[in-house]
């Protein structure tokens, strides 16, 4: 009986790495050559399995798709940053700074990901839906905290704090993906927080 359990339980946890293997393969295919240019050949390859094994996972290449973006989900480090009492009893400058240097770093770390999503959303509704969601999910955290520290009408605060955040995204796709300058990125997001100070204050 517990050989049995070993067994279902080793079998669970390969098919647990398979599947994520899969995605991961599938992130980087995505980012590489588009969705519509990616075929399941090319993730098999990728993920050096054979074509027939996805389809035990995945009943199509969109769920894969959306398999990636549930196992990347965008907001979660800037969730745990605007939610850190931390944050609350320090001056506005040192706020920005560490929410525009963390969603800097997120997008650093998910490279691959934002790069698909962003061409992605491009071409597929369904892809822009999710995307323009995840980007409200975002005004919507800085708003809350910068709600807790200044009295900017609503509206207004809000279509700053979009205005700032998609120069931020634009920055990283542009031009900070592409160098590893941090001297030059930390510059960037001073003035960046200097000058959105002067907007909402």
């Amino acid at each position: 009986m517990e050989l049995q359990m070993t067994k279902n339980t080793l079998r669970q946890q390969k098919a647990f790495e398979t599947k994520n293997k899969l995605i991961d393969s599938a992130l980087k295919i995505f980012s590489e050559k588009g969705f519509d240019s990616s075929t399941t050949k090319d993730i098999a390859r990728e993920a050096e399995v054979t074509d027939g094994l996805i389809y035990h996972y995945f009943n199509s290449k969109e769920e894969l798709l959306w398999a990636i973006l549930e196992k990347h989900p965008l907001n979660h480090d800037l969730k745990n940053t605007a939610n850190t009492n931390f944050l609350l009893d320090q001056s506005l400058d040192v706020v920005l700074n560490e929410f525009f240097t963390n969603l800097i770093d997120m997008l650093h770390e998910k490279k691959e990901l934002i790069v698909m999503f962003f061409g992605e959303a491009q071409r597929n509704q369904k892809v822009r839906d999710r995307l323009v969601l995840t980007i409200e999910e975002g005004l919507q955290l800085l708003h809350h905290l910068l709600k807790q520290k200044i009295t900017k009408d609503d509206d207004y605060l809000f279509l700053a704090i979009r205005n700032v955040q998609t120069g931020l995204v634009m920055y990283f796709l542009l031009y900070d993906r592409f160098q590893t300058d941090p001297v030059e990125r930390k510059r960037y997001i001073n003035m960046t927080v200097q000058q959105f100070i002067k907007v909402i204050t």
